[in-house]
């Protein structure tokens, strides 16, 4: 681990863009490391274009790889450069997953959830009703096809990523705020 801890401080200081992979979830996110430590990391997160898109909070337990540099990400960068970038990112904590949790939906005002582990494509995005040590309800958002809201229970323990500031998203909550 000391090689990866130091290619990660690296790679924070610097404030250099990377892709991070998590191959058995078949994903990779482009953004800059914001934070991290023994168990996550924080990530100002960009599509392959440039656009900002929120952040991210990943288990490092589910960090395959880590790329940097090259004409891809390179290209990206010049584009992010042009983007509004997201302020007091370093308000968030990550020192355990109830911390995470809070202080994204403090900061968003909702949280959206991946439960890779279950399957790839399950996401939940809504607000934090409830929480304790093992499980979350959440006030879920619908999708803009069906607009229903509803109510979840689930261990926290399934979560494998914490998002919040993406467009859909941030969409969603504005929607539901007229509501």
């Amino acid at each position: 681990m000391e090689l990866q801890q130091k290619y990660l401080e690296k790679l924070h200081a610097e404030k250099i863009l990377v892709d991070v992979y998590t191959d058995y979830f078949e994903e990779s996110t482009y953004g800059y490391i914001v934070k991290f430590n023994d168990d996550f990391l924080l990530l100002e997160q960009f599509t392959s274009i440039g656009e900002a898109n929120g952040i991210c909070i990943i288990r490092r337990e589910n960090i395959t790889r880590l790329r940097w540099e090259g004409n891809d990400i390179s290209t990206t960068e010049r584009f992010v450069l042009k983007e509004k970038r997201i302020q007091n990112l370093f308000d968030i904590k990550i020192d355990n997953i109830h911390e995470a949790l809070k202080s994204v939906y403090e900061k968003f005002g909702y949280i959206s959830l991946d439960i890779q582990n279950i399957d790839t494509g399950m996401c939940i995005i809504g607000q934090i009703e409830d929480m304790d040590n093992d499980s979350i309800v959440i006030y879920e958002f619908g999708t803009y096809v069906s607009l229903d809201r509803k109510k979840l229970l689930m261990n926290i323990s399934d979560i494998s990523k914490i998002e919040a500031g993406g467009d859909y998203e941030n969409n969603l909550k504005e929607i539901y705020s007229k509501k």
